[in-house]
């Protein structure tokens, strides 16, 4: 059996340690590799951000030695050090090219916007999206970037970047946005996770093309630790 294929066997990964991150953990299928690799983004309990990555090329795929073998998360990456995080979100730009974007909230309400670049790595850009945040969502769609985001009191704002300009972006209000309503438990729980193994507000969800469509679970479990499961989705449920 590939190690591909045990990831898709019913048994969740355990992604980075379990003592260094906390809150929930944002993950997008990138472009990178032949089949499109998962990029994962998680706030250190402390001190700044880390993003881990999983290859997800099969082990016949016709590539360099990796540095993470095919199945298998990478060991991660810590960057934005200097300040303490509560959520960051992880998307996958059609800009640069193939640029990604990181929005990041910290502990005292503002809302960072970052992106990366091969070479430079990360980099915050100087205009921040918003403040007095406590909740946020994004979406992107051909450079643009779309983003609900509520207060201590829960007024709503939604903001919109388009791509003129980039890599600088300006935040400029919109009418909607998407739904701060992430919580992806019932997705997990459906999976067969028991309740017990699951850290109540960590549940997260998204899609990518591997095996024919995947759904892609993450959460945290009793102890803390990162947790990614993922079963098979129809791109067209």
């Amino acid at each position: 059996m590939s190690k591909n294929k045990h990831m898709h066997s019913g048994t969740p990964a355990h992604v980075g340690p379990s003592t260094r991150t906390s809150g929930p953990v944002s993950l997008v299928q990138g472009i990178y590799g032949a089949r499109g690799n998962l990029e994962l983004v998680a706030c250190d309990a402390a001190d700044g951000l880390w993003v881990f990555w999983f290859n997800a090329d099969s082990d016949d795929d016709p590539l360099a030695t990796p540095d993470v073998p095919p199945g298998r998360w990478s060991a991660g990456l810590s960057f934005a050090s200097g300040q303490h995080y509560l959520e960051a979100q992880i998307l996958q730009s059609t800009l640069g090219p193939d640029h990604l974007e990181v929005l990041a909230l910290t502990a005292d309400g503002a809302l960072e916007s970052w992106y990366w670049s091969p070479g430079p790595g990360f980099q915050r850009r100087e205009r921040d999206v918003a403040d007095r945040v406590r909740r946020f969502i994004a979406t992107h769609q051909d450079g643009t970037l779309q983003v609900t985001v509520s207060d201590a009191t829960g007024e709503v704002r939604h903001l919109v970047s388009p791509p003129r300009g980039y890599p600088s972006r300006t935040w400029l209000p919109a009418q909607s946005g998407p739904s701060l309503d992430v919580d992806a438990a019932p997705a997990v729980l459906a999976a067969g996770i028991p309740a017990e193994d699951l850290a109540p507000g960590t549940a997260r969800a998204a899609t990518s093309t591997r095996h024919g469509g995947t759904l892609e679970l993450t959460w945290r479990d009793a102890d803390g630790g990162i947790r990614h499961l993922g079963v098979p989705h129809s791109p067209f449920s």
